[in-house]
């Protein structure tokens, strides 16, 4: 019976020292100055120095909780390194991985909120995986959700990444606004809720808060003939006025990869590498 009683807390011990080496390092606290704002205009490669991006490698271990339309980031980082090995990327979905060389991300694809932020639950699961390894940037990101959801449950996720920063601030939780797929009226409520998580992180430039802002990545479209940025919008009356809603971008309407194009893929993975290239300490 003895043996029987000790064998179940020897497998836990053994299983949490395997925990413990897989993703093995110690978590680096990062230094930067906010808000930090990646938008379409974080998409130039050229402008970050090597030695960023090295820094990135050697320092940043990201925990990136999704479900379909958050893969578009990390689809457009195995684009970018495919010609390219300086932006090589190693991402598992049990594990953090610890490749030398490599942008290492413990990603988590199946992730609604009720998997990272909503409930007690969620807040415990995304707790399980920033105690379990050496993550020193966390984000989710929305599917479809900012477009139904109404201003008191988004500022429901405002105030629970809020917490989960003040209460983990060895790490860096990114906010993200939702896509801008949806046009009509649905997309006018994605429009309202995005305002409202962009508000949220450019008017307390004390917390240091950072933004990928998914959505204004899918509106815009570098033209390679004209050499200038341009914006997809939709007329929206909203009983009092008609106003601009910014909508993806027409030449990333496609459903190759993640209800994308891989050009959009390729846009929302350049940006990453600015994101993270700014909080390892890069500075324009």
């Amino acid at each position: 019976m003895k043996s029987i009683k000790i064998l179940p807390m020897m497998i836990i011990v053994l299983f949490l020292i395997s925990c413990s080496m897989l993703g093995a390092g110690q978590r680096i606290r990062l230094s930067f100055s906010g808000p930090v704002i990646i938008d379409h205009t974080c998409t130039d490669l050229s402008r970050i120095p090597d030695e960023w991006i090295g820094a990135i490698k050697s320092n940043i271990r990201w925990y990136y909780a999704h479900t379909s339309h958050g893969e578009q980031l990390t689809i457009g980082l195995q684009e970018i390194k495919k010609p390219d090995s300086k932006y090589d990327v190693a991402i598992d979905r049990k594990w953090l991985p610890d490749k030398r060389g490599a942008l290492c991300i413990l990603d988590n694809p199946y992730a609604g909120p009720d998997d990272y932020w909503k409930g007690k639950k969620g807040i415990r699961r995304t707790e399980d995986i920033t105690d379990g390894f050496p993550i020193n940037i966390s984000m989710w990101s929305w599917c479809g959700q900012a477009e139904n959801y109404t201003e008191k449950q988004v500022q429901e996720y405002l105030d629970t990444i809020n917490m989960l920063q003040k209460s983990h601030p060895e790490i860096t939780f990114v906010y993200i606004t939702g896509n801008a797929q949806q046009g009509g009226k649905k997309g006018y409520n994605r429009y309202l809720r995005n305002n409202q998580i962009r508000k949220w992180v450019k008017d307390h430039p004390e917390k240091n808060r950072v933004l990928f802002d998914f959505a204004d990545l899918d509106s815009w479209w570098y033209n390679p003939d004209t050499l200038k940025w341009e914006q997809a919008t939709y007329k929206y009356w909203n009983n009092t006025e008609y106003v601009d809603v910014p909508i993806e971008h027409p030449h990333y309407r496609g459903n190759v990869r993640a209800h994308t194009t891989l050009e959009s893929c390729r846009q929302k993975g350049k940006a990453v590498w600015w994101m993270l290239a700014m909080l390892a300490g890069w500075k324009l």
